[in-house]
């Protein structure tokens, strides 16, 4: 997956992405930090072919995304959200099955039996019959991503999924990440605002500024105290921490 001298705004939003090219490292972790407003949410979205560049061209499999159906760019992509619309009480099976409408014409004709092992996964098949409001936070966002799981997708997306979790569920999630990409070898690409979880977890990282491709390359790449307060527009310090590692700060003005 590809992005080539990409630009995108929103109508009478001005320029939000500026002749952004960058390669996504296929079977590996991915995320994409920066300021709030600085379009890491609108860069995913060019990605999975939902927004369109005003000029640049996306890429999936040396294609322009834009060629490719719905169908077949959910059979590819799937996409783990922030927050998701629930329609009166479904059962947390029933929201897993809709992750299976790429392979199906009726949500009636997907059976329980195939939506099982992607609840095992995330380790909640006890809770398949369970109003999927009943669930934490944390629960409900596992059910999401076995939703995602359930398109069998090449590329798995996350929009600061661990936005409104506290921060057990944040390393629970993160692991399990981890884990999806290592067992079925699928490419993550992660929108983060937290920037020492994303140095944790990422293999590579894009730093963005206003729309432009600041840096991209590894959290060792990354790890540069100029370069990070000059893309957050705030002083910051790289600590060493025993048994964890390098850790970003932010200083006090």
């Amino acid at each position: 997956m590809e992005l080539k001298h990409v630009n995108y705004g929103y109508p009478g939003s001005g320029q939000l992405i500026t002749d952004f090219t960058a390669s996504v490292p296929t079977g590996q972790i991915l995320s994409i930090i920066g300021q709030n407003g600085a379009g890491k949410s609108t860069l995913l979205k060019l990605l999975m072919g939902s927004l369109s560049p005003s000029s640049g061209v996306v890429e999936l499999d040396g294609k322009p995304i834009s060629t490719l159906s719905s169908r077949k760019r959910a059979a590819k992509i799937a996409l783990v959200s922030q927050q998701h619309q629930i329609y009166d009480e479904m059962t947390v099976k029933e929201v897993v099955k809709t992750g299976r409408l790429p392979f199906h014409s009726l949500l009636a004709t997907i059976t329980d039996a195939e939506v099982r092992p992607f609840l095992e996964t995330v380790n909640l098949v006890q809770a398949m019959d369970r109003p999927l409001t009943s669930l934490s936070g944390g629960q409900q966002q596992r059910v999401w991503l076995a939703t995602a799981l359930a398109q069998e997708p090449t590329y798995l997306f996350l929009d600061e999924p661990t936005t409104y979790l506290d921060i057990r569920y944040q390393h629970d999630l993160m692991a399990l990440i981890r884990k999806l990409n290592v067992t079925q070898h699928l490419t993550v690409v992660m929108v983060l605002h937290d920037i020492n979880q994303a140095l944790k977890i990422s293999d590579q990282l894009w730093l963005i500024k206003q729309g432009q491709l600041v840096k991209a390359g590894t959290p060792a790449e990354l790890l540069d105290e100029q370069l990070l307060s000059q893309a957050f527009e705030l002083p910051i310090k790289i600590v060493d921490i025993e048994k964890y590692g390098p850790y970003v700060i932010q200083l006090t003005a």
